[in-house]
């Protein structure tokens, strides 16, 4: 149920409930609190503000608890962001005290106030370089405080105490999750925005729209963009540059990243990077770092601002959000961009494994079928109404996670 704007019931799985008891297994229950909401969040299209007060307080604290074992303090600050930081950390802090963690409560306030007191020096804040003396203090006392009173078991045993907890057998989780996202009268609405928006972002984010730019000018055939990873600084052709780590169709590659445009390499990974519980000096002498290998493509600023430019002249994004749907293909693809004039341009959809070729045109969206001819067309008045129902979606959303 829906009760003063918010789902009153979280759910889990019983078998989540029933290690709870046992300290040494209570992060299961809290995993299936994060899971849970991680689960409606996505699938039910659910704000912060509309979930259950007590579920998101653990999501936060869990979240808190994460980051500064991962890189502390400072990482916590940095991979949040100022603009997210004070709504996290209020939640967390709450759920702290609800929890009975008093150490960690305070470590947290005291967080907050050193980042109010110097906003500069908290926006430097990275988890590996710039850690500030502050940081680094509060992060040996947290530490001390998880060696006398972890937080897991804490969480646990203040979850089992939920009265909107609703342990069900695993094999009923799915089709919960569902039941809750079907209580939203607006759900349809949001999903189309929401899926919508990630495609928008792929076309218009400077970083993405090169990478699937670059993709895309691969010859003779573009290959297909299915991931973007990290970025980090490499030697490339002799210089130093920005790369980012892609996943095609055709294996890994690289994307040099730069004002003038894009260029993407082969990547040869000659040997796995071994993980963390893998390390040791013999792992790390037989360790062959990955290779640069044959450039594949290049293109230009303009070509790659152009793309950006029609995407959004066009109603891209929609189009092949609405093409999808009514093709009857799960709407979430990963876009190449292929080819573009002043006018249109075309794209690659891959979703579920199935490539889609999409031109968005000023009057049309199709999708080329068999000999070039349209498989499937919507005209710009189908387009411009099914952006008016992701507008639905997006206006009935909260900004805040």
């Amino acid at each position: 149920m829906i009760v003063d704007g918010r789902l009153s019931t979280v759910v889990v799985s019983r078998d989540a409930v029933e290690a709870a008891h046992k300290p040494e297994e209570a992060h299961y229950l809290v995993d299936a609190v994060v899971d849970y909401v991680n689960a409606i969040l996505h699938v039910g299209v659910y704000t912060r503000r509309e979930l259950p007060i007590a579920a998101i307080q653990a999501y936060h604290a869990d979240l808190y608890l994460a980051q500064i074992n991962n890189g502390g303090h400072s990482q916590f600050i940095s991979n949040i962001g100022a603009e997210m930081l004070p709504t996290t950390s209020e939640d967390a802090l709450a759920g702290l005290k609800a929890m009975g963690a008093v150490a960690q409560h305070q470590i947290l306030q005291e967080m907050m106030a050193w980042v109010e007191a110097n906003p500069g020096e908290a926006a430097a804040q990275s988890g590996f370089y710039n850690c500030a003396a502050t940081l680094d203090a509060l992060d040996t006392r947290f530490y001390q405080a998880e060696r006398q009173q972890p937080m897991t078991p804490l969480a646990a045993r203040w979850i089992t105490g939920w009265p909107e907890l609703r342990p069900v057998a695993r094999e009923q989780y799915t089709s919960e999750i569902e039941r809750l996202a079907q209580l939203y009268p607006h759900l349809l609405a949001r999903r189309i925005w929401q899926n919508v928006d990630r495609i928008r972002f792929q076309m218009t984010d400077p970083l993405q729209i090169t990478i699937a730019a670059a993709c895309g000018a691969v010859v003779p055939d573009p290959e297909l963009k299915l991931a973007v990873r990290a970025g980090f600084h490499l030697d490339v052709e002799g210089q130093k540059c920005m790369a980012f780590g892609v996943g095609t169709d055709k294996g890994s590659r690289i994307c040099v990243v730069e004002d003038v445009g894009g260029r993407l390499y082969e990547y040869e990974m000659r040997s796995p990077i071994p993980k963390p519980e893998q390390l040791t000096l013999e792992s790390l002498k037989n360790f062959q770092p990955p290779v640069v290998g044959a450039r594949l493509s290049v293109v230009d600023a303009d070509t790659i601002r152009n793309f950006s430019r029609i995407a959004e002249k066009n109603l891209a994004a929609e189009a092949i959000d609405l093409l999808l749907r009514k093709s009857d293909l799960d709407p979430a693809a990963t876009i190449t961009a292929i080819r573009a004039t002043d006018e249109s341009a075309t794209w690659y959809a891959v979703t579920g494994g199935t490539r889609t070729t999409v031109a968005t045109l000023g009057d049309r969206a199709e999708i080329a079928g068999s000999g070039g001819n349209a498989s499937l067309t919507v005209t710009r008045d189908e387009i411009e109404r099914h952006a008016a129902d992701a507008a639905v979606g997006r206006d009935t959303m909260q900004t805040e996670m």
